[in-house]
């Protein structure tokens, strides 16, 4: 019997798994049609080219999951905004140097004159690409490297297509009365992450996104507000606190990424 192992986005791979598993885990969303699968010792391939799979995507299906989603930290039982913060904390504390060194360079190259705020505009969704693949990987055991950061060039394009029409949605969004625009940017929140972990298109991972969030937007708005609150103690910290801070925000939101992902996982499971 055939076995399969799929790859992730970090390079870890999942399996061996025979073909009724594979199939068990395209029906759960968590293969998706590029993600790349390799059958017994033959080159990986988009899970969509090899032909006993050929009928196992649905044409309009759409999600953000990643393979098989590996995690080493327990996920909370409830959205609880402080209790992501708090599992972060815990885990930058761990990896501090080199997710601070990661913001660190974020914020020197921003804060060149005019150069930086370009540069920042251009390639600041591609970076932020990078830095959650990185924080995904440490979720899921495998320590974060500055290199990581730079890791993203492969979704430069979807990465800044989504970085451009989310800044001139939202910003229509905020001169109307900031809710909309609100509302937009919680929508959005995961769309680097699902860039990260898909090959998705730019259009497409903003709808995963706002699938994703469904029912969740207040919760995240929370979760937002709980950020500032970090960042403000990240700033008092004699300002270079706000890398540490960044690094915390970000692992937050990561933390809530997976919460969600596995919530609807569940929710496919049950309507199947």
């Amino acid at each position: 019997m055939d076995q399969y192992r799929v790859s992730s986005p970090d390079g870890k791979e999942f399996g061996p798994v025979d073909l009724q598993g594979l199939l068990q885990w395209v029906k759960e969303g968590r293969v998706l049609k590029g993600t790349l699968v390799r059958k017994g010792e033959e080159a990986p391939v988009p899970a969509e080219s090899l032909p006993e799979l050929a009928g196992a995507f649905a044409p309009a299906a759409i999600s953000p999951s990643a393979p098989p989603i590996a995690m080493t930290v327990a996920l909370p039982s409830e959205f609880r905004s402080w209790e992501f913060v708090g599992i972060a904390w815990k885990l930058v504390q761990v990896h501090w140097l080199q997710l601070g060194l990661m913001f660190l360079i974020v914020g020197a190259v921003s804060a060149v004159p005019y150069a930086g705020g370009c540069l920042a505009l251009i390639v600041g969704g591609t970076i932020n690409v990078g830095i959650y693949r990185a924080i995904l990987g440490m979720l899921a055991g495998r320590p974060p490297e500055v290199g990581m950061m730079f890791g993203g060039f492969d979704r430069f394009g979807q990465a800044l297509l989504a970085s451009l029409v989310t800044a001139v949605l939202v910003g229509l969004g905020m001169v109307f009365c900031i809710v909309p625009g609100v509302i937009l940017s919680l929508m959005w929140l995961f769309t680097p992450p699902i860039l990260a972990e898909t090959t998705l298109e730019f259009w497409d991972a903003m709808t995963a996104s706002a699938d994703l969030t469904a029912g969740y937007r207040w919760d995240l708005f929370c979760l937002c507000l709980a950020c500032l609150c970090v960042a403000i103690l990240g700033l008092l910290a004699c300002g270079i606190g706000i890398v540490i801070a960044e690094a915390v925000i970000f692992t937050s939101f990561a933390l809530a990424y997976r919460f969600l992902q596995a919530r609807q996982a569940d929710r496919t499971r049950v309507s199947a």
